[in-house]
């Protein structure tokens, strides 16, 4: 029977420099094909390994592990060859571990990861060697170095590894490819080896050879064009059949046979059913189980002396339950080590969280101070976290405080040794949007070009593909049939989708290994931060029975960490401690119930707020119901109206006596996953270890499970006395709420988070909200919904002080937050750090030209300048900002001086201070602090200034300049329809019509459907903001006048938006302050003082006037004399006006804003 030919050499897409081979098509292709065997040799890492090996085994084909190495010679050190090392065993695996992970390990920069020929010798066993092929041991290094030394090299491998050292050759037209393959052939010859036939692949088919050229200039950061000559790579590296194969070496029939032998040879066992779990040292005396029982045992008594619980029984009962189950699991060392480093983490002052997921229904955790949870107060499970019916590894979610999140990384390692611990890899996919811009710019298209196709790829739903936006968008469509640039960009994008881009760092997962990491799984260095991690993602991790931790930041347990520290510094509150507060606190209940819950832990977005405001939760419980219910399932059902209205006083009917006592707390509704497993436990005789199978058939809505359990229910229920009508509908009910039940344990550890940042919110609220402030620089939406939140209870948020502001928004009392200097853009931490360093040590900065000669030009540059001044950090110095920017070089330039001075030694002849310098400049404070009468338009010029700085309108807001005349409009203000719908005035079969004004502070456009868009505004009154949508055929029409910054009037229907529960706005009519105040004024006033009238500011008053007279606005001037109107005079028809904003700001400028009053209909 004739051999087999299988690829030994082959490159997936996880070669991140080139090779473009999805796993799944290259196995589903085997399988159409009849392919026994598969090989992968990916360059440098065995990423793919445990997917493509199960993927394989799952379609009965034989998997191959390998990989291609880059190796380190003794005759050229700028040139490393590769050698391809392929497992036969699991012997040969673990070695090509250990061989991987060291290249990688001590890879220098700027080079490649690489082995060297004494390592590759010593670890030998279990691997066959290729030499590589063109770019191998034995390849084009033929041509250039001396074949006598290489000789020597594979002579020496071949005394390790014997009848397993190949020698690769192949065939695929490459310059040069004939001379050095003969020279292979001569070598095996002398050395008596055996050459085996490969085609390095990197394509399924040769048409694909333009495709992985753009791979690889889209990873070289270069040109398709940049390539033309590229002897790299050829258009037959493509996976040949073993006809095209037996053809091409059919002058050599033995490299052919030989790939069929090696195959034969390479017979892999992966063992992923056992579990690998790292160790934890316990105190000598006693072994992990004993010490495990002591900790936890002392740990429960502890609690229930502190809590002073009467049913001691019930706890100390179920905890012997759990650490027996626990034991027999053999988990022990698990929650030891948890334990140790959460226990570690809090003696160190690194807030941990209360519990997260399904870990809060462990008494265990509890008494060891994992979770801060009750589980027994709250009803929780043990089973639904772990379930000797259901062998699965434990996960604790474990949530730290964001900024100190790394230091526990660092204390595991410690504890456990860098070669046991390792952070865990992830890659960076190219998605629909990236892969056209990467296509396109090394196709050499024109930016705007890429762009404006990209962009018709929608950023929502994440993860769209290329052909679903192809089927949504039918102008794309039309572009990709009509224009052949376009489909050859897309045609070329799709085959790249999807694939790896390059590695990252998980955000949270680590992995601890009982024994040195490389004998589990192979490390990779990171190129761009070089640091190590996982070649393995966490999935594979978890597959090869490897305990994955996740170490979660949590910004929450910083906001809560940082408003402690603050309470405690207060001398009336310096033993305060959250975990002691009152959880069934009415005020607390009040803030929910008033909705005042911006900053509160997943409690602020309006809708959840609605659903407060109609559900007035009145205790712990509620909130723990709340948290499930918001989510998407819930919301999709009456679930929510029905518990609402269950809550307060509609009658509930239960089918059965025992369901009374497990849905009371929910008002008779089946919420929680737990529920479904105590009525299945109550009512039908399960265990509860049963009963979490039965939620997970339910949950996955596995129909043969399912109707396997129904039976079983009936069965158990009938036992139990309860009719089978009854029965069937309990389970009916079960099943159709499983499908939106949560996970109580959850639930109830963010309800804890969710309480307690309630309860700071109102006994602390000025700490709390310069906590949230703090915690929020970043994130520019959120800063602007706290200074609304700090706004609506009299907070006011200060505008930042170069002599007082920290880093940190900071409360100057119970009114009072001043703003922190790290929040403004530009400036940077290091520039904070320098600033306040030296405040602290020489005082008050006196003015400009003082800050500059005491601070480093270096640090503090021009541009962190202009920031502090914009940002209104030197407004004590000068009010008029304008002023301190046009001194800027002057002051850098007289500190810069000083300093020179300073440092050669040398003594000024004729010395100055800041004081004198800011005298001479005629900028005395007191002389310019009169200068404060800005025009409109400079005003608003400052506006804009401040905002790109911090972010939004502190202290000052555009519209301000015409709140006069708005409010003779009447038209209502942002906040007014909030105020409707917090008080449920608005609903979701409202629409009121109505006009709105603001300023467009971000526009972003959408799709609203299959050739269909809408343009959503976000625009700001002071008084709130607002999302504006309008649609194409409106947009259209007003697109001229739709820029950020600009005050424009919304004419439109505005409703409570199904969806998401969130003021909706659309808008028909736009129109600008020019066009309202032409349309709709009825006359303009001008109030003149009687002393200080005179023929010079009338005559002025005229030269304003003239260019706009007979006009249709009416004119009139008012003589007030100390506030008293003495008489008013009509100017004739000559005098009436066309009331432009330029004829409005010239009257403000000249006798003030408060004197001109714009009347309208």
């Amino acid at each position: 029977m004739k051999n087999e030919f299988i690829h030994l050499h082959l490159h997936t897409s996880y070669s991140l420099d080139s090779g473009i081979i999805k796993i799944d098509k290259l196995i589903d292709y085997a399988k159409t094909n009849k392919i026994s065997s598969l090989a992968i040799t990916d360059h440098s890492n065995i990423s793919n390994a445990i997917k493509f090996y199960q993927k394989c085994i799952e379609k009965k084909i034989k998997p191959i592990i390998g990989c291609e190495i880059p190796i380190t010679t003794n005759y050229n050190h700028s040139y490393f060859p590769n050698i391809v090392l392929l497992c036969k065993n699991i012997d040969g695996y673990n070695n090509l571990i250990k061989l991987i992970t060291e290249a990688h390990t001590n890879k220098q920069a700027n080079q490649k990861p690489s082995t060297t020929i004494n390592k590759i010798c010593e670890l030998n066993q279990g691997l066959i060697m290729l030499t590589g092929g063109r770019n191998g041991l034995l390849g084009r290094n033929l041509l250039t170095e001396k074949i006598d030394i290489i000789k020597k090299d594979i002579q020496l491998i071949s005394e390790f590894y014997k009848d397993r050292l190949y020698c690769e050759i192949e065939r695929t037209s490459r310059l040069n490819e004939d001379i050095y393959n003969n020279h292979i052939i001569n070598i095996a010859d002398d050395l008596n080896l055996p050459i085996v036939a490969s085609n390095d692949v990197l394509f399924m088919n040769s048409e694909d050879f333009e495709t992985n050229e753009t791979k690889v200039c889209i990873n070289r950061k270069i040109k398709l064009d940049d390539r033309n000559k590229q002897t790299e790579f050829s258009d037959q590296q493509y996976f040949k059949s073993n006809t095209d194969m037996d053809k091409l070496f059919s002058d050599i029939p033995d490299a052919i046979e030989n790939a069929s032998h090696i195959t034969r040879k390479c017979n892999l066992h992966i063992d992923t059913s056992n579990y690998y779990l790292p160790s934890f040292v316990s105190p000598k005396d006693m072994n992990n189980n004993e010490y495990f029982s002591k900790l936890a045992m002392e740990g429960l008594k502890t609690i229930l002396d502190i809590k002073k619980i009467k049913n001691r029984e019930n706890y100390i009962d179920r905890l012997q339950k759990e650490i027996n189950v626990i034991q027999e699991m053999k988990f022990t060392d698990y929650f030891l080590i948890v334990q140790e480093f959460i226990s570690w983490s809090k003696k160190n002052s690194i807030p941990v969280g209360p519990g997260r997921g399904s870990g809060a229904g462990s008494l265990v955790a509890y008494a060891l101070g994992i979770t801060t949870i009750d589980p027994v107060k709250y009803d929780l499970l043990f089973e639904r976290f772990l379930n000797i019916e259901r062998k699965s590894l434990p996960d604790f979610d474990i949530d730290f405080c964001m900024l100190n999140r790394q230091k526990v990384i660092d204390h595991i390692i410690e504890v456990y040794g860098e070669s046991k611990v390792s952070q865990i890899i992830t890659f960076n996919s190219l998605s629909a949007r990236r892969v056209i811009r990467d296509v396109g710019r090394v196709q050499d298209l024109a930016y705007t070009f890429v762009d404006r196709i990209a962009k018709q790829i929608p950023a929502l739903p994440v993860g769209i593909t290329i052909d679903e936006a192809l089927a949504e968008n039918k102008d794309l469509q039309k572009e990709y049939t009509s224009n052949k640039d376009i489909k050859h960009l897309i045609d070329t994008s799709k085959k790249l989708e999807g694939l790896p881009a390059n590695a990252g760092k998980h955000a949270a997962g680590i992995v601890i290994t009982p024994d040195k990491i490389n004998r589990f799984l192979p490390l990779y260095r990171i190129e761009e931060s070089d640091e190590l991690v996982t070649q393995l993602d966490k999935d594979d991790i978890e597959k090869l029975g490897l305990v994955k931790f996740d170490i979660l930041g949590l910004r929450t347990l910083t906001v809560i960490n940082k408003t402690v520290k603050a309470i405690k510094n207060k001398s009336d509150h310096v033993d305060f401690h959250i975990d002691k507060i009152n959880f069934n606190d009415k005020k607390v209940f009040n803030l929910f119930q008033n909705k005042q819950t911006t900053g509160v832990f997943q409690s602020e977005s309006y809708g959840i707020r609605r659903y407060m405001g109609r559900m007035k939760p009145d205790c712990f419980n509620d909130i723990v119901a709340l948290v499930a219910l918001y989510r998407p399932g819930p919301l999709g059902t009456n679930m929510v109206d029905d518990f609402i209205s269950n809550k307060h006083g509609k009658e509930i009917q239960y089918e059965h006596d025992l369901l009374q006592t497990i849905l009371s707390s929910t008002y008779g509704l089946i919420l929680y996953q737990e529920q479904v497993m105590e009525i299945s436990r109550s009512l039908a005789g399960y265990t509860l270890g049963e009963a979490d199978l039965l939620r997970r058939a339910m949950g996955k809505k596995k129909k043969k499970e399912m109707e396997t359990h129904r039976i079983k229910f009936l069965n158990g229920a009938k036992k139990k006395g309860i009719s089978s009508n009854v029965a069937h509908s309990i389970f009916s009910k079960m099943e159709k709420f499983a499908g939106y039940g949560f996970n109580k344990s959850h639930s109830v550890a963010y309800a804890y988070l969710a309480y307690q940042t309630a309860y700071l919110k109102t006994y602390f609220p000025a700490e709390f909200l310069a906590a949230c402030l703090s915690s929020n620089m970043d994130n520019t939406d959120k800063i602007i919904n706290l200074v609304h939140a700090c706004s609506e209870i009299n907070i006011k948020v200060k505008q930042p002080d170069i002599n007082e502001s920290n880093f940190d928004f900071t409360t100057v009392n119970d009114n009072n937050i001043l703003f922190g200097l790290g929040a403004i853009k530009g400036v940077g931490a290091t520039a904070v750090a320098h600033i306040i360093e030296e405040r602290n040590k020489n005082g008050s900065f006196l003015n400009i030209f003082d800050f500059c000669e005491r601070i480093s030009s270096n640090i503090v540059n021009t541009g962190t300048l202009e920031s502090l001044i914009y940002s209104g950090s030197f407004d004590e110095f000068n009010a008029n900002r304008n002023l301190l920017i046009n001194l800027i070089d002057k002051a850098i330039s007289f500190g810069q001086n000083k300093q020179d001075i300073q440092a050669s030694g040398q003594k000024e002849l004729f010395s100055n201070n800041s004081k004198e310098i800011v005298n001479s400049n005629v900028i005395s404070i007191n002389q310019a602090k009169k200068d404060t009468n800005l025009s409109s338009s400079d005003r608003l010029k400052l506006f804009s200034s401040e905002k790109k700085v911090i972010g939004f309108y502190l202290t000052g807001h555009p519209i301000q300049e015409f709140s006069d005349e708005i409010d003779e409009m009447s038209v209502k203000n942002i906040k007014h329809y909030y105020e409707k719908i917090n008080s449920n005035e608005i609903d979701s079969n409202t629409e009121e019509h109505s006009t709105i004004t603001g300023v467009i502070t971000n526009i972003r456009r959408q799709r609203s459907g299959k050739d269909k868009f809408m343009y959503i505004l976000m625009v700001d009154d002071s008084t709130s903001r607002l999302q504006i949508v309008v649609y194409d055929d409106v947009y259209e029409k007003y697109k001229s006048m739709i820029h950020e910054d600009h005050i424009l009037f919304f004419t439109g229907t505005i409703t409570l938006d199904d969806f998401d529960n969130q003021l909706s706005f659309k808008a028909t009519r736009i129109f600008d302050i020019e066009t309202a105040r032409l349309k709709y004024s009825k006359k303009i006033e001008l109030l003149l003082e009687s002393n200080a009238l005179n023929n010079d500011l009338l005559k002025k008053i005229v030269h304003i006037l003239e260019p706009y007279k007979h006009g249709s606005c009416p004119l009139s001037i008012k003589y007030i004399s100390e506030g008293h109107l003495l008489t008013m005079k009509e100017l004739d028809n000559d005098w009436h006006v066309t009331p432009s904003t330029s004829l409005i700001n010239n009257l403000r400028d000249l006798l003030g804003k408060e004197n001109i009053l714009v009347k309208y209909q």
